[in-house]
């Protein structure tokens, strides 16, 4: 599952995708994504964007 390196600690990584989901993961079983999977997502980040409501202005 893609995802983005949040933190570390120790020998476990802190994953988060862009709708906010995290999850950890063993060091070892985290490597850079291809090409392809950071195309999969950029694009679940405009799917996630543009699902969400409009964020509402304090007056």
């Amino acid at each position: 599952m893609p995802g983005v390196v949040r933190s570390f600690a120790g020998s476990a990584v802190c994953l988060v995708r862009p709708s906010g989901h995290t999850w950890q993961a063993a060091l070892i079983s985290v490597r850079p994504a291809t090409e392809r999977e950071r195309t999969q997502l950029a694009a679940l980040a405009r799917l996630h964007r543009q699902q969400r409501p409009p964020a509402r202005r304090r007056a």
